[in-house]
């Protein structure tokens, strides 16, 4: 089955890195929203470049009977 996968990275530049892609979700939207959630930051006094977050919704075709999907 086809479903969307949430890729988040956590850093910026070379030192970013692959924090979560195993969040797997029946509705695109849905993946949108939590991605959304997970890169919110809330500051006054800016951001620290190891604080930098970004997230994908990505379509993977996985065998769901091993899998949990949200």
């Amino acid at each position: 089955m086809h479903v969307f996968v949430l890729m988040l990275y956590l850093g910026y530049g070379d030192a970013r890195s692959l924090a979560v892609d195993d969040l797997y979700f029946y509705q695109l939207d849905v993946c949108n929203r939590v991605a959304k959630a997970l890169v919110e930051r809330y500051s006054t006094h800016g951001i620290g470049l190891s604080d930098r977050a970004v997230a994908y919704c990505v379509p993977m075709k996985i065998d769901t009977d091993e899998t949990n999907v949200y």
